[in-house]
């Protein structure tokens, strides 16, 4: 199915909507005003949109009473969605949007659904594809500019800014219900956060982004005059919009991205609720379930499995007790100073140094790992028979390399200020300044956690090869212990004197 695709242009919609707090009067600590950073002129006066939403609100049809009555403080905002939804052809006869406080908002089913249930359906005149985008007055002008967009999120972004400036556009009720801060995305994030997220990886991979955006921006206006009008957070709000809610689509045979109203709303989950995708049969997206939903449940999509960085950086969210897909920062190096330096090169492609990013647990990117400190840490007679160090050498080799890969975590983790019993403790008090604050310990601690994981396999990994072999079964971990798989691989077969080449 089109949804089981994990990449950059898969979807990527954050499960806060961006809906950051406000914040309040007087208030110093943390606080992070999106108008700080995006500067844009209401297009209506106060009164004319209160007249219009009280018309509004005055006119909605009974099947909408229900959506309407939950929306509480974007009522006005959500009956104009659900108008324009209704008027198009867009169908979710089950659904109704809930207000559950001003950082959340989610989707909730009237009824019982069943499994394999159509409960979403957005006819493609109310999907704002790339494409459309690119045909659009500014698309035209970038396109006829010459400039070649770094990301094709861009396509999207720029048409954003171009439409939430017209009054008259077509996509004015879904552009008026995206968010106009996302006070919860670490780019916007000002020292006060910062500082919690001291060491953590998530600040150079904000910083990156932030580049991204600036190099992105400033060659469009380079090249394309008309874009100018724009201002640059103008474009940064576009990005995150999109980036934040956008779906990967086959149309006709054609990969595009697109933003589709009403299924950009559903939050995530790890355990996936609903399959989604366009018919060319139907001529629209389609959202149905995958298993049986209760009657006023919170129904949900699935993101997809990612590694935390990513749900933090690009969606501005973090999961609970994501162990399996929680990720660290392990630098390596070769000394020049070491005798076999040049052979040892060579083995590792030219690189004297690398940053790896592994999960806890024994899979490709911990066998890399291993495999350069192996390298690293050979001998001259090791050298010397030529090994394939994606394998195991020697019990010798194999202990030296676990004592290095233990060097590098504990350097890691010295570059974080608080210990991982102070994140646990936090956590578990469960008290915080705002979302944000409980984010980045998140965020902090499961990076932590990876590091102990490896420092603990290589000291249990140490104690183990040091034990006769006769001995060995009976220390043997559990077969459900992650680090079951590097005994299987490693452990077991060095203690025999057995070196497998490819495991």
């Amino acid at each position: 199915p089109p949804n089981k695709r994990d990449t950059d242009r898969s979807v990527q919609r954050g499960n806060e909507r961006g809906y950051g707090r406000q914040a309040k009067p007087g208030e110093t600590a943390g606080e992070c005003h999106f108008s700080d950073y995006y500067l844009s002129t209401p297009l209506r006066s106060t009164s004319e949109a209160m007249a219009t939403d009280a018309k509004e609100a005055a006119g909605v049809p009974p099947a909408l009473t229900r959506e309407v009555s939950e929306c509480g403080p974007d009522t006005d905002r959500f009956v104009r969605l659900l108008h324009w939804l209704n008027k198009g052809g867009s169908q979710f006869p089950k659904l109704y949007l809930k207000y559950e406080d001003e950082d959340y908002r989610s989707v909730h089913t009237k009824c019982a659904v069943d499994s394999d249930e159509e409960v979403v359906y957005v006819p493609l005149a109310q999907i704002m594809t790339t494409e459309k985008a690119k045909s659009s007055a500014i698309g035209k002008a970038i396109r006829n500019s010459g400039y070649v967009m770094n990301c094709s999120h861009s396509w999207l972004a720029c048409y954003l800014c171009q439409e939430k400036h017209s009054p008259d556009s077509y996509w004015k009720p879904f552009i008026d219900i995206l968010p106009d801060k996302y006070y919860n995305m670490p780019i916007f994030f000002n020292e006060h956060y910062n500082k919690h997220l001291k060491g953590s990886y998530s600040l150079e991979m904000a910083a990156t982004r932030n580049r991204q955006l600036r190099q992105e921006y400033d060659g469009i206006i380079r090249r394309c005059p008309a874009f100018r009008k724009y201002h640059y957070l103008e474009f940064v709000w576009g990005r995150l919009a999109v980036i934040t809610r956008i779906f990967s689509l086959d149309i006709g045979g054609r990969t595009t991205d697109g933003l589709v109203p009403m299924a950009d709303m559903l939050n995530h989950h790890p355990t996936r609720q609903t399959t989604w995708g366009y018919s060319d049969r139907k001529k629209g997206f389609v959202m149905t379930t995958t298993r049986k939903v209760g009657a006023e449940e919170q129904i949900f999509d699935s993101y997809g499995r990612k590694w935390q960085g990513r749900y933090f950086v690009n969606y501005g969210f973090t999961i609970d007790n994501n162990y399996e897909d929680n990720d660290a920062v392990i630098h390596g190096s070769l000394s020049e100073d070491d005798p076999q330096y040049s052979m040892k090169k060579r083995y590792l492609g030219g690189w004297s140094s690398r940053e790896f990013q592994p999960q806890a647990q024994w899979n490709r990117k911990a066998k890399d790992l291993l495999a350069f400190f192996r390298t690293v840490s050979a001998n001259a007679k090791e050298l010397g028979t030529r090994p394939n160090f994606n394998a195991p050498v020697s019990i010798r080799n194999e202990t030296a390399a676990l004592i290095n890969l233990e060097k590098s975590c504990e350097e890691s983790l010295k570059k974080f200020p608080d210990s991982l019993q102070t994140d646990h403790k936090l956590l578990k008090v469960n008290k915080w300044e705002d979302s944000n604050h409980r984010n980045c310990v998140i965020m902090r601690a499961g990076e932590k956690e990876v590091l102990m994981w490896y420092i603990k396999l290589c000291q249990e990994g140490r104690r183990l090869l040091a034990l006769p072999y006769e001995q060995l079964a009976k220390e043997a971990p559990a077969k459900t212990q992650r680090f079951r798989l590097y005994y299987d691989a490693v452990i077991e077969p060095l203690a025999r004197g057995v070196s497998r080449h490819h495991f």
